[in-house]
């Protein structure tokens, strides 16, 4: 089968190599599509040193079921990125996302961005009701879903989002089918706002930020703070913003060390929650509301085949792009 195999920054190969092996209890899926997420862009880039390489990149993804159980064979699926040992004490306790000994698929086990790709059963969730290109969404979603799981917002929370890609789309979206109040953070000339308007969500510089207040970014007051732009300097701009005991959000996982004002959290006993992946119930929950639309995914580019994964991975660095798909 062909994969695209990165073996270390920038240098990505399209190669011949053999199908997976099936473990018992695995499925064989044919992939579909493949959504490219900030962790492939910080491997790529070689921001987020690699686990593995070679390795197959690609977690959001959907895919046919070709080998597996008989209530799965020919079903669109997407997968849960974790594959734990569901016998260590993590596991054991429910916290099976951060298993000691898991693998997670196109970070340290080989993802969807191949012909073909496996995972364990029990991983997979049926979405036959989605365009397969929109359902790579489900897996980011349901990374979303888990903050919320994690530090829900008390009611009558003001809220702020900082970035303007995937994940902060995604985050506006769900916040505001909860009811939150909130506005969104945004580079003066980005070219991703738009999205945001036409949400019905308001956007806002630092700069207006600032002026709001005669410029004192530490006069905001916002309750809840989404850290979504994968922008390190971003944390010390959502320590500013929140309000003493706030809640900030770390959505981002830019994979470089940062230097950050603590000081300044603990001065204003902030709570700092970082959050991951969705768990099986975030899974769930992220599949309704694509099926039911009410969660709308924003996908800019689509690209086909294979071969075309590398041009795919340089275009999503492009500022205008909110979610770029690989169609295998």
């Amino acid at each position: 089968m062909l994969a695209a195999r990165l073996y270390s920054a920038f240098n990505l190969k399209v190669e011949e190599v053999e199908q997976p092996r099936l473990p018992e209890g695995w499925a064989l899926v044919k992939s579909v599509a493949v959504g490219v997420c900030g962790t492939d862009k910080a491997f790529y880039s070689g921001t987020y040193q690699l686990f593995k390489s070679p390795i197959v990149l690609g977690h959001e993804v959907t895919g046919v079921v070709e080998e597996g159980p008989s209530d799965l064979v020919g079903e669109l699926v997407v997968s849960e990125i974790n594959f734990p040992c569901w016998k260590c004490s993590f596991c054991r306790s429910g916290l099976y996302t951060h298993c000691s000994s898991k693998k997670t698929l196109g970070i340290d086990y080989d993802g969807g961005l191949a012909e073909y790709f496996v995972a364990p059963v029990e991983a997979l969730h049926k979405v036959g009701g989605i365009n397969p290109v929109d359902a790579v969404e489900v897996e980011p979603l349901a990374a979303v879903l888990n903050a919320l799981t994690i530090a829900p917002p008390p009611p009558g929370s003001k809220a702020a989002v900082i970035g303007s890609g995937n994940v902060a789309i995604l985050t506006s979206q769900v916040l505001k089918l909860a009811g939150v109040d909130h506005v969104v953070v945004v580079r003066e000339d980005s070219p991703k706002a738009k999205y945001f308007n036409a949400l019905g969500v308001g956007t806002v510089t630092v700069e207006e930020l600032k002026a709001r207040t005669g410029g004192r970014l530490g006069d905001q007051g916002f309750d809840v703070v989404f850290e979504c732009s994968g922008n390190p300097s971003a944390i010390d701009l959502a320590i500013a913003i929140t309000r003493p005991r706030g809640v900030i959000h770390l959505k981002s996982t830019p994979g470089l060390p940062f230097t950050v004002d603590l000081t300044r959290a603990v001065v204003k006993e902030l709570k700092i929650v970082g959050s991951r992946c969705g768990s099986f119930k975030e899974f769930k929950v992220a599949i309704e509301l694509l099926e039911k639309g009410v969660v709308k995914p924003v996908i800019t580019s689509v690209f086909d085949g294979v071969d075309s994964v590398e041009e795919a991975l340089r275009r999503s660095f492009d500022r205008s792009e909110v979610k770029v798909v690989v169609r295998l």
